[in-house]
């Protein structure tokens, strides 16, 4: 009936009552409250409501119940729901009825989630609200030493690749249809970048908020909107072909999310053979989705498949309106 799903990002993240933002349809996103009754009154419970787009009958979401210590093998749960039966959009003040497959029934109604979950003798009633997510390390400023890449004024330390880049809100960097490399070659480094996907709930898998952030112009960590979906390796924390994240950390599209990366250059003897493998940590939005992992090759896409001991950061472009922010680099070694 149920399956285990690690989830951590409801354990290190803070959180506020949501706002809708522009773009925004008022659903999505993460629910945070508690069992008010019945036997899973003393368990933590929260949701992730995702938005799918238009389906036969009206707008969908599909909700996911996580129930139990977020990482901790909380067990979870999804329901489907269309907007109501008339056809009027569920978006705002709008009102969603929900009925899932395993006895568990909610309504979303003005950013409040309310329900019941469990056998019919045993239900227990939930009441949710809307939460605001903010990783921990959003809007870290540079430590002394490093090189600020991205300042929200210029990006005056990228080359086009082939094409410029524009500054649009919030000092943000915004994909067209190219990628970015930096000017200058690194190698070991402690990196910090900041993203938001677009809000495409239409759109399914790669085409849903598609980039990716290359270390060293090499070595790629996904950028994707997969927001309530199970890590793989080609999806947001992913490092293609290579690992899968060892929890789902992905907040909703339209938020700022942050990676935080310690990377350690390959190293190579006198004639140029590769004596040690890259290492990678990865921690997004807080949460630790890659410990000390051994790269043993380049990724596809990047600016060269060839391993060297230095490179530039890259930023990919697939087509979608990604942005970024608050890039900086400092050198390690």
């Amino acid at each position: 009936m149920w399956r285990v799903l690690f989830i951590g990002l409801m354990a290190a993240l803070i959180g506020t009552l949501g706002a809708v933002g522009e773009d925004d349809d008022g659903i999505m996103g993460v629910y945070r409250g508690k069992f008010i009754s019945g036997p899973l009154q003393t368990s933590p419970v929260s949701a992730l409501v995702v938005a799918e787009g238009p389906q036969k009958g009206g707008e969908s979401w599909n909700v996911i119940l996580v129930v139990g210590e977020a990482g901790k093998d909380a067990k979870h749960v999804e329901m489907q729901a269309l907007s109501p039966s008339k056809g009027e959009p569920a978006i705002g003040k709008g009102s969603v009825q929900f009925d899932g497959k395993v006895e568990f029934k909610a309504i979303l109604d003005k950013g409040k989630l309310t329900g019941a979950l469990g056998k019919k003798k045993e239900l227990s009633d939930f009441a949710l609200e809307r939460a605001e997510i903010k990783s921990p390390t959003l809007g870290q400023a540079p430590p002394e030493g490093a090189v600020v890449l991205m300042d929200g004024k210029t990006l005056d330390a990228w080359d086009a690749y082939p094409l410029k880049w524009n500054i649009v809100e919030e000092g943000a960097a915004e994909v067209c249809s190219s990628g970015i490399v930096t000017k200058e070659a690194f190698g070991s480094a402690q990196i910090h970048v900041e993203f938001r996907t677009p809000f495409m709930p239409k759109e399914r898998g790669q085409a849903r908020g598609n980039s990716g952030v290359y270390v060293q112009g090499r070595y790629e960590i996904q950028v994707l909107d997969s927001f309530g979906l199970e890590p793989a390796d080609n999806l947001c924390g992913g490092i293609y072909k290579q690992a899968v994240p060892k929890v789902s950390a992905c907040l909703p599209p339209l938020t700022w999310q942050t990676y935080d990366i310690t990377f350690n250059a390959p190293q190579f003897d006198a004639e140029g053979k590769k004596t040690k493998n890259a290492t990678i940590t990865v921690v997004q939005n807080g949460i630790t989705i890659h410990e000390n992992l051994e790269l043993n090759s380049a990724t596809p896409g990047g600016v060269s498949d060839q391993e060297a001991a230095t490179g530039p950061l890259y930023f990919q472009n697939h087509g979608n309106a990604v942005r970024f922010r608050n890039v900086w680099l400092k050198p390690l070694g």
